[in-house]
């Protein structure tokens, strides 16, 4: 873990759940990113040479990029990294670590595979927060919330789940961790049950 390096890590996880709170995404907002944190962390455990200050700036940062994401664009990861590389230089943390951290930022996307622990583990953080039960749940909840001029169409959002079910191996293969594929079966049982869930909401 790197040393003298005065940066306030609260402070710099916070600045960027304030950008996440400006982004009307279900999927991925600010529940999002503490979810993939979390699962870090858990990952983490399992290797005991990962820089837990790289590891947690760069879950805290990963979608910031999001805010500049349109239709056209799917680069969210790039955007991401060059965010947090300006935030860190403003903030004078060394070259090293700056570079340690966007490495983990730009490379949780699935079009890249990264060269570190810290970027592995935040890959498959992601992919294990989006699929946890709560998650989504959280994101058909703030569907629901996003009809603000039509009656809630369930069966669009039952259609955007079963998609996600449909999809489940794609994101299992997706996965670079031994330990996160033994999560993610676990998961993996949970689904169904939220399919059902879905349903029968009135």
């Amino acid at each position: 873990m790197q040393k003298n390096i005065k940066l306030n890590y609260t402070q710099v996880c916070r600045d960027a759940l304030k950008i996440m709170l400006s982004i009307k995404d279900g999927a991925h907002n600010v529940e999002h990113v503490v979810r993939v944190y979390d699962w870090s962390r858990e990952l983490a455990k399992n290797y005991p040479e990962v820089d837990l200050n790289v590891l947690k700036v760069g879950a805290y940062w990963h979608d910031v990029g999001r805010k500049y994401e349109s239709k056209d664009t799917d680069d969210h990861n790039v955007k991401s990294g060059e965010e947090v590389e300006k935030y860190l230089l403003d903030k004078k943390a060394p070259k090293e670590f700056i570079s340690q951290v966007k490495e983990v930022v730009v490379s949780h996307s699935f079009s890249y595979v990264s060269k570190t622990i810290e970027g592995k583990i935040v890959h498959d953080a992601d992919k294990l927060a989006f699929f946890s039960d709560h998650a989504i749940l959280d994101s058909y909840e703030s569907m629901k919330e996003g009809y603000e001029t039509e009656t809630f169409n369930r069966e669009k959002i039952v259609v955007w789940l079963k998609d996600i079910i449909n999809h489940k191996d794609y994101f299992y293969k997706g996965l670079l961790l031994e330990e996160s594929k033994k999560y993610y079966k676990t998961i993996e049982k949970n689904l169904d049950k939220i399919l059902n869930k879905v349903i029968q909401d009135k």
